[in-house]
Protein backbone atom coordinates (compact mmCIF):
# COMPACT_ATOMS: atom_id res chain seq x y z
CA UNK A 1 0.00 0.00 0.00
CA UNK A 2 1.56 3.20 -1.13
CA UNK A 3 0.80 6.94 0.69
CA UNK A 4 1.63 8.10 3.91
CA UNK A 5 -0.75 5.93 6.30
CA UNK A 6 -1.70 8.43 8.99
CA UNK A 7 -3.41 10.23 5.96
CA UNK A 8 -5.43 6.68 5.23
CA UNK A 9 -6.66 6.80 8.80
CA UNK A 10 -7.95 9.75 8.84
CA UNK A 11 -9.62 8.93 5.52
CA UNK A 12 -11.42 5.81 6.41
CA UNK A 13 -12.14 7.02 10.03
CA UNK A 14 -15.67 6.96 9.25
CA UNK A 15 -16.01 3.18 9.32
CA UNK A 16 -14.22 2.45 12.44
CA UNK A 17 -15.79 1.94 15.26
CA UNK A 18 -15.58 3.38 18.78
CA UNK A 19 -12.76 1.13 19.48
CA UNK A 20 -10.96 1.44 16.59
CA UNK A 21 -11.31 5.41 16.70
CA UNK A 22 -9.84 5.55 20.13
CA UNK A 23 -6.48 3.31 17.99
CA UNK A 24 -6.46 5.34 15.19
CA UNK A 25 -6.54 8.58 17.10
CA UNK A 26 -3.03 6.60 19.40
CA UNK A 27 -1.38 6.06 15.72
CA UNK A 28 -1.52 9.53 14.51
CA UNK A 29 -0.26 10.69 17.94
CA UNK A 30 2.22 8.09 18.57
CA UNK A 31 3.13 6.95 15.22
CA UNK A 32 7.02 6.50 16.18
CA UNK A 33 6.74 4.99 18.99
CA UNK A 34 4.30 2.00 17.69
CA UNK A 35 6.98 0.82 15.34
CA UNK A 36 9.48 -0.43 18.40
CA UNK A 37 5.72 -1.79 19.33
CA UNK A 38 4.35 -5.40 20.16
CA UNK A 39 0.28 -5.92 19.41
CA UNK A 40 0.04 -7.00 22.69
CA UNK A 41 1.52 -3.47 24.22
CA UNK A 42 -0.17 -1.19 22.21
CA UNK A 43 -3.41 -3.22 22.83
CA UNK A 44 -2.80 -2.89 26.56
CA UNK A 45 -1.87 0.93 26.53
CA UNK A 46 -5.19 2.13 25.29
CA UNK A 47 -7.44 -0.82 26.50
CA UNK A 48 -8.45 -2.78 23.67
CA UNK A 49 -8.23 -6.64 22.36
CA UNK A 50 -5.63 -7.45 20.22
CA UNK A 51 -8.50 -8.92 17.47
CA UNK A 52 -9.54 -5.06 17.70
CA UNK A 53 -5.69 -4.02 16.44
CA UNK A 54 -5.74 -6.58 13.53
CA UNK A 55 -9.12 -5.56 12.39
CA UNK A 56 -8.25 -2.15 12.36
CA UNK A 57 -5.00 -3.06 10.06
CA UNK A 58 -7.29 -5.17 8.05
CA UNK A 59 -9.99 -2.20 7.18
CA UNK A 60 -6.96 -0.73 6.08
CA UNK A 61 -5.98 -3.12 3.42
CA UNK A 62 -3.39 -4.71 5.25
CA UNK A 63 -3.30 -8.57 5.97
CA UNK A 64 -1.90 -7.69 9.87
CA UNK A 65 -0.18 -6.02 12.37
CA UNK A 66 3.51 -6.38 10.77
CA UNK A 67 2.86 -5.38 7.50
CA UNK A 68 1.01 -2.20 8.81
CA UNK A 69 4.00 -1.17 11.05
CA UNK A 70 6.12 -1.66 7.68
CA UNK A 71 3.82 0.72 6.04
CA UNK A 72 4.11 2.83 8.68
CA UNK A 73 8.05 3.56 9.37
CA UNK A 74 8.37 4.13 5.05
CA UNK A 75 5.66 6.52 5.20
CA UNK A 76 7.46 7.93 8.11
CA UNK A 77 11.02 8.29 6.20
CA UNK A 78 12.63 5.54 8.27
CA UNK A 79 13.73 2.82 6.08
CA UNK A 80 16.25 -0.31 6.98
CA UNK A 81 19.36 0.57 8.46
CA UNK A 82 22.59 0.35 6.50
CA UNK A 83 25.85 -0.13 7.92
CA UNK A 84 28.66 2.38 7.36
CA UNK A 85 30.87 0.94 4.90
CA UNK A 86 33.82 2.62 5.53
CA UNK A 87 34.44 0.74 8.44
CA UNK A 88 32.19 -2.29 8.18
CA UNK A 89 34.23 -4.11 10.76
CA UNK A 90 34.00 -1.88 13.68
CA UNK A 91 30.64 -0.80 13.17
CA UNK A 92 29.29 -4.38 13.22
CA UNK A 93 31.63 -5.30 15.98
CA UNK A 94 30.38 -2.69 18.14
CA UNK A 95 26.58 -3.93 17.78
CA UNK A 96 27.12 -7.15 18.63
CA UNK A 97 29.08 -6.08 21.63
CA UNK A 98 26.28 -3.97 22.69
CA UNK A 99 24.17 -6.59 21.75
CA UNK A 100 25.31 -8.66 24.59
CA UNK A 101 26.46 -6.20 27.25
CA UNK A 102 22.70 -4.92 26.63
CA UNK A 103 21.20 -8.65 27.12
CA UNK A 104 24.11 -9.79 30.18
CA UNK A 105 22.15 -7.13 31.99
CA UNK A 106 18.72 -7.84 31.23
CA UNK A 107 20.02 -11.62 32.48
CA UNK A 108 21.88 -10.26 35.64
CA UNK A 109 18.46 -8.38 37.07
CA UNK A 110 16.96 -11.77 36.41
CA UNK A 111 18.89 -14.47 37.66
CA UNK A 112 16.93 -16.11 39.99
CA UNK A 113 14.20 -16.68 36.78
CA UNK A 114 17.35 -18.13 34.63
CA UNK A 115 17.81 -20.35 37.55
CA UNK A 116 14.48 -21.72 38.39
CA UNK A 117 13.83 -22.25 33.97
CA UNK A 118 17.58 -24.33 34.73
CA UNK A 119 15.71 -26.27 37.49
CA UNK A 120 12.64 -26.64 35.06
CA UNK A 121 15.19 -28.17 32.02
CA UNK A 122 17.20 -30.23 34.00
CA UNK A 123 14.38 -32.75 35.82
CA UNK A 124 12.14 -32.68 33.28
CA UNK A 125 10.84 -35.80 31.13
CA UNK A 126 11.46 -34.12 27.49
CA UNK A 127 12.19 -31.09 26.73
CA UNK A 128 10.56 -29.47 23.14
CA UNK A 129 11.74 -26.77 21.11
CA UNK A 130 9.77 -23.85 19.23
CA UNK A 131 11.02 -21.84 16.67
CA UNK A 132 10.63 -21.00 13.43
CA UNK A 133 13.15 -18.97 10.59
CA UNK A 134 15.96 -17.23 12.43
CA UNK A 135 14.41 -18.13 15.36
CA UNK A 136 14.07 -21.78 14.30
CA UNK A 137 18.19 -21.62 13.70
CA UNK A 138 18.21 -21.07 17.41
CA UNK A 139 16.19 -24.01 18.05
CA UNK A 140 18.04 -25.81 16.27
CA UNK A 141 21.47 -24.88 17.89
CA UNK A 142 19.53 -25.27 21.46
CA UNK A 143 18.63 -28.53 20.19
CA UNK A 144 22.35 -29.81 19.67
CA UNK A 145 23.41 -28.27 23.26
CA UNK A 146 21.04 -29.75 25.33
CA UNK A 147 20.79 -33.21 23.36
CA UNK A 148 24.72 -33.36 24.41
CA UNK A 149 24.07 -32.88 28.16
CA UNK A 150 21.79 -36.01 28.47
CA UNK A 151 18.55 -33.82 28.21
CA UNK A 152 15.40 -35.78 26.03
CA UNK A 153 15.53 -32.96 23.77
CA UNK A 154 12.89 -32.94 21.16
CA UNK A 155 12.39 -30.54 17.57
CA UNK A 156 11.03 -30.55 14.14
CA UNK A 157 11.59 -27.68 11.85
CA UNK A 158 8.02 -29.48 9.97
CA UNK A 159 5.23 -27.64 12.22
CA UNK A 160 2.43 -29.84 11.62
CA UNK A 161 4.86 -32.84 12.63
CA UNK A 162 6.03 -30.46 15.97
CA UNK A 163 2.18 -30.16 16.83
CA UNK A 164 1.33 -33.88 16.72
CA UNK A 165 4.52 -34.71 18.91
CA UNK A 166 3.81 -31.31 21.16
CA UNK A 167 0.14 -32.89 21.57
CA UNK A 168 1.92 -35.60 23.57
CA UNK A 169 3.12 -32.94 26.06
CA UNK A 170 1.94 -33.06 29.88
CA UNK A 171 2.93 -31.04 32.99
CA UNK A 172 6.49 -33.45 32.89
CA UNK A 173 7.68 -31.84 30.13
CA UNK A 174 9.07 -28.40 29.10
CA UNK A 175 9.03 -26.16 26.20
CA UNK A 176 11.56 -23.50 25.14
CA UNK A 177 10.26 -21.19 22.61
CA UNK A 178 12.56 -18.96 20.32
CA UNK A 179 10.67 -15.84 18.89
CA UNK A 180 12.59 -12.14 18.79
CA UNK A 181 8.73 -10.40 18.25
CA UNK A 182 6.76 -12.62 20.69
CA UNK A 183 3.95 -12.90 17.77
CA UNK A 184 5.33 -15.72 15.59
CA UNK A 185 1.82 -16.94 14.48
CA UNK A 186 3.03 -20.93 14.34
CA UNK A 187 5.19 -20.68 17.78
CA UNK A 188 2.19 -18.82 20.22
CA UNK A 189 -0.19 -21.05 18.58
CA UNK A 190 1.92 -24.24 19.67
CA UNK A 191 3.17 -22.70 23.24
CA UNK A 192 -0.49 -22.21 23.65
CA UNK A 193 -0.69 -25.79 22.91
CA UNK A 194 1.76 -26.78 25.50
CA UNK A 195 0.51 -24.50 27.98
CA UNK A 196 -2.63 -26.55 27.56
CA UNK A 197 -1.54 -29.45 27.93
CA UNK A 198 0.24 -28.56 31.46
CA UNK A 199 3.65 -28.68 29.96
CA UNK A 200 6.06 -25.33 31.81
CA UNK A 201 6.59 -22.86 28.66
CA UNK A 202 9.60 -20.72 28.84
CA UNK A 203 9.41 -17.70 26.17
CA UNK A 204 13.09 -16.17 25.16
CA UNK A 205 11.49 -12.86 23.40
CA UNK A 206 12.34 -9.28 23.18
CA UNK A 207 8.60 -8.40 24.71
CA UNK A 208 7.68 -9.06 27.63
CA UNK A 209 4.35 -8.30 26.43
CA UNK A 210 3.53 -10.11 23.77
CA UNK A 211 0.96 -12.80 22.28
CA UNK A 212 3.71 -15.73 23.16
CA UNK A 213 4.80 -14.49 26.11
CA UNK A 214 0.54 -14.75 27.21
CA UNK A 215 1.07 -18.61 27.57
CA UNK A 216 4.80 -18.32 29.28
CA UNK A 217 5.62 -19.16 32.54
CA UNK A 218 9.01 -17.43 32.44
CA UNK A 219 10.37 -15.11 30.10
CA UNK A 220 13.68 -14.17 29.23
CA UNK A 221 14.36 -11.27 27.37
CA UNK A 222 16.82 -9.90 25.00
CA UNK A 223 18.13 -6.42 24.81
CA UNK A 224 17.49 -6.05 21.02
CA UNK A 225 13.91 -4.61 19.43
CA UNK A 226 13.91 -4.99 15.68
CA UNK A 227 12.16 -2.29 13.87
CA UNK A 228 10.06 -4.35 10.74
CA UNK A 229 12.41 -4.08 8.25
CA UNK A 230 15.19 -6.53 10.79
CA UNK A 231 13.78 -9.72 10.67
CA UNK A 232 16.31 -11.81 11.48
CA UNK A 233 19.11 -9.22 11.99
CA UNK A 234 22.45 -11.13 13.47
CA UNK A 235 23.07 -8.85 16.37
CA UNK A 236 18.88 -9.89 17.61
CA UNK A 237 20.38 -13.76 17.33
CA UNK A 238 23.60 -12.90 19.21
CA UNK A 239 21.11 -12.06 21.94
CA UNK A 240 19.20 -15.14 21.51
CA UNK A 241 21.92 -16.82 21.53
CA UNK A 242 23.44 -15.14 24.81
CA UNK A 243 19.94 -16.03 26.36
CA UNK A 244 20.17 -19.55 25.61
CA UNK A 245 23.82 -19.97 26.15
CA UNK A 246 23.41 -18.92 29.44
CA UNK A 247 21.04 -20.75 30.68
CA UNK A 248 22.07 -23.83 29.27
CA UNK A 249 25.63 -23.33 31.35
CA UNK A 250 23.20 -23.39 33.89
CA UNK A 251 21.34 -26.62 33.29
CA UNK A 252 24.89 -28.27 32.77
CA UNK A 253 25.92 -27.19 36.42
CA UNK A 254 22.61 -28.19 37.72
CA UNK A 255 23.02 -31.89 35.80
CA UNK A 256 26.53 -32.15 37.17
CA UNK A 257 27.64 -35.53 36.71
CA UNK A 258 24.99 -36.63 34.13
CA UNK A 259 26.12 -33.82 31.91
CA UNK A 260 29.76 -34.72 32.09
CA UNK A 261 28.89 -38.63 31.64
CA UNK A 262 26.74 -37.52 28.11
CA UNK A 263 29.36 -34.95 26.91
CA UNK A 264 32.42 -37.39 26.75
CA UNK A 265 29.41 -40.34 25.05
CA UNK A 266 28.04 -38.24 22.23
CA UNK A 267 32.34 -36.82 21.62
CA UNK A 268 32.69 -40.28 21.50
CA UNK A 269 30.26 -41.07 19.14
CA UNK A 270 31.55 -38.66 16.72
CA UNK A 271 35.52 -38.45 17.30
CA UNK A 272 36.11 -41.58 14.75
CA UNK A 273 35.73 -38.49 11.63
CA UNK A 274 37.80 -35.91 13.59
CA UNK A 275 41.07 -36.00 12.13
Amino acid sequence: MMGDVRTIIKINQKQFTEKENKLAQFVIENAERIIDMSITEIADEIGVGQGTVVRFCQKLGFPGFHPFKIALARSLGRQEEKTDDSDIVSVLRENHIKAIEETSKLLKMNQKIVLQCAEKISQCRSLYLLGVGASGVTALDAYYKFMRIGVDVKYMPDPHLLAMTLSKCDEKDCVLAFSQSGSTAIVVDMAQLAKQNGACVIAITAYNRSPLTRYADFVLLTAIRENPFQSGAIRSKIAQLHVLEVLFEQTKMLLSDKATVNIDRTARSVEKWIY
